[in-house]
């Protein structure tokens, strides 16, 4: 597993050399996914007896429609965003207006279009996966980016930390996925089952796969992220047009909806009936607060007291020697560092609190769990409760304690 990590380490790089010069990854893997889809739905509507010039058309309407929410979301947030969602949902919207408006056969030329934006989306997660944007969470297996990365917008406190390769799992997946509906649309099956097939299965995955996402700009409304309410939806608007008689009827699509609805309620109560709240202490705004927490409290005395968002640096009190800093982050956890250089290296021990107490074991766990890995540290760690409820969390050298971390 490790050497398979590092040979991924090796492949992602933000820019590629192509004709002697470097271009980025991202817009290389997009135009090829680009380049690729058009030749597959030319390739597919041709088989089909379809018109090539409306499937030119539809072409011309998804790439326009692709730029202009591009444009229209950096008008109103100031930033570029492409989330995959919203372009699927736009460019299926306005595909069916045209087609409507040229008196053209829907559903044929839904299930190419998909497929189509499902290999854009294959070679779209490659280029993610090589420039680090829509990123894991912390785990044992995956990729490490470096400060190349963090330059070119990758999160920079996860640079060096070996992060779940998400992107490359939902490539993968939506290739299989694109691979079947080509199938179907080859063997003749009802219009419009390509179309369904691509959204139940992709709906599936995705909620799926939302929970390994780390990247920190995401909302959590009523605990799931965006994406996963958008799969539920759709899926749910699917097997309604399905039992209307609009879409062909497929009945294991109605279980897989079953089940997603099933998974968010059984998810729901589960994280009600723990003790401990792991999600919201693991989830990728706390993380990014206990890693911005790490890099001030670690370096008090060069940093100077300071107030961000909902977290704050504070003086720990009772202190004559030197000015120790206490971070808090928004869910009440305070952490402060310290660290002993002696021959056989550095050791660097974290104050773990709760403000107002209640700081559980199962939560130092979990943060200390945490903090090893943000520190990126090579040796072993253990965990010391201390009194008050508070644990002492000391991560020793590689050279220094051999035992396994607790």
């Amino acid at each position: 597993m490790d050497s398979f990590s590092r040979r991924l380490d090796i492949l992602i790089r933000p820019k590629v050399r192509l004709f002697h010069r470097p271009w980025p990854a991202f817009q290389v893997c997009g135009y090829l996914g680009l380049a690729l889809s058009i030749l597959l739905a030319m390739s597919l509507v041709s088989y089909l007896g379809l018109s090539l010039g409306v499937t030119l058309g539809i072409t011309a309407a998804a790439v326009l429609s692709f730029f202009a929410l591009v444009m229209a979301g950096k008008i109103l947030t100031g930033e570029e965003q492409i989330i995959y969602y919203h372009h699927q949902i736009a460019v299926i919207i306005v595909i069916t207006l045209l087609l409507r408006s040229l008196n053209k056969p829907v559903l044929p030329y839904l299930d190419v279009t998909i497929l189509g934006i499902g290999l854009f989306l294959v070679f779209g997660r490659v280029g993610c996966l090589m420039v680090g944007c829509c990123h894991g969470r912390p785990y044992r297996l995956g990729v490490s980016y470096r400060p190349e990365h963090a330059d070119a917008g990758f999160t920079p406190y996860f640079v060096g930390v070996r992060l779940f390769p998400v992107q490359a799992v939902e490539s993968l997946w939506v290739l299989g996925i694109v691979l079947v509906g080509v199938v179907l649309v080859l063997h003749s099956y009802p219009p419009g089952t390509a179309l369904t097939w691509y959204v139940v299965m992709y709906g599936v995955g995705r909620f799926c796969l939302e929970f390994m996402r780390g990247d920190p700009g995401r909302s959590y409304p009523l605990g799931f992220t965006q994406p996963q309410w958008t799969s539920f939806l759709l899926m749910s608007g699917l097997v309604w047009a399905e039992l209307t008689g609009i879409l062909p009827r497929v009945g294991w699509h109605i279980v897989a909806t079953i089940s997603v609805a099933g998974a968010m309620i059984g998810v729901s109560l589960k994280r009600r009936l723990q003790k401990t709240a792991k999600h919201q202490l693991l989830q990728p705004r706390h993380v990014k607060e206990v890693a911005e927490t790490l890099a001030m409290v670690s370096n008090s005395g060069t940093q100077t007291l300071s107030t961000t968002g909902r977290w704050r640096i504070l003086p720990a009190q009772g202190s004559t020697t030197r000015n120790i800093l206490i971070g808090s982050t928004s869910l009440g956890i305070q952490i402060s560092a310290g660290r002993i250089s002696d021959s056989a290296g550095e050791t660097c021990h974290y104050t773990l609190s709760r403000a107002g107490g209640g700081m559980t074991e199962e939560t130092a766990r979990v943060l200390g769990r945490l903090i090893f890995q943000l520190k990126q540290a090579a040796g072993a760690f253990d965990l010391v409760k201390g009194s008050r409820d508070v644990f002492h969390l000391v991560i020793h050298p590689v050279s220094g304690k051999e035992s396994a971390h607790r």
